[in-house]
């Protein structure tokens, strides 16, 4: 029987190791701040679709931090790998092994993405019609994975981080004979173009996005932020 889980990756949000690229316009104390609303938000929505969430945490010490800023019943699980694949094949390794499947991997980089993509990813997954899903950003990278069980050599050699990471993966997906199934578009906010993109469909664009992000948007009406 299906063990549907999600997993959150989150960094601990410290100044001056989080959301550096944000700087300027933001201090290396306001990104930190942020960093923390971001991954609260992410956590605040999955909670609404899955009984079972994991962070899974970097660094090795990150715990602490991040216990303090979300809910106490979480599941937690320390990244291990020297790159993002390696940390990947970590978590869905150890989730595996532990029965759970499908796996969905989430970043915390789109506080507003929508819940629905998290449940087409869950439900595509588990009646068997893709042994993998990929949610693309506009930066060239992507916002989730999922997959049945681990996936030996979908993220090895990959260069994170441009804007060739979603096309190798989807590379590697085919020449593995894996069925993949793609999600909508969403954008992770990393540099400031994304953030002033945040900030506009934030206030003007949609009001709904409030329901799914209030710890941001709480943020922005704290912080005035210079014209862009």
């Amino acid at each position: 029987m299906p063990r549907p889980i999600v997993v959150v990756m989150a960094k601990a949000p410290r100044a001056g190791v989080v959301k550096t690229r944000l700087v300027p316009p933001l201090t290396y104390s306001q990104a930190a701040t942020l960093a923390g609303c971001f991954i609260c938000d992410a956590v605040l929505n999955l909670r609404q679709i899955v009984d079972t969430l994991v962070i899974a945490y970097a660094p090795a010490n990150a715990r602490e931090d991040l216990e303090r800023i979300l809910p106490s019943d979480l599941l937690w699980f320390e990244q291990r790998g020297h790159d993002l694949g390696e940390r990947l094949d970590s978590v869905a390794n150890h989730l595996s092994i532990l029965g759970y499947g499908p796996v969905v991997i989430v970043g915390a980089d789109s506080p507003t993405l929508p819940a629905t993509f998290i449940k087409q990813a869950l439900e595509v997954l588990a009646s068997g019609h893709a042994d993998v899903t990929l949610g693309p950003t506009t930066d060239g990278g992507y916002y989730l994975v999922g997959m049945n069980s681990a996936m030996a050599g979908l993220f090895q050699n990959i260069d994170w981080g441009t804007p060739f990471t979603y096309e190798q993966t989807v590379g590697h997906a085919t020449a593995l004979n894996l069925r993949l199934h793609t999600l909508p578009m969403w954008y992770d906010v990393d540099t400031p173009a994304d953030l002033y993109l945040l900030r506009r469909r934030m206030f003007t664009d949609d009001p709904m996005l409030l329901k799914r992000a209030p710890n941001t948007y709480r943020w922005f009406q704290i912080h005035a932020l210079p014209p862009s």
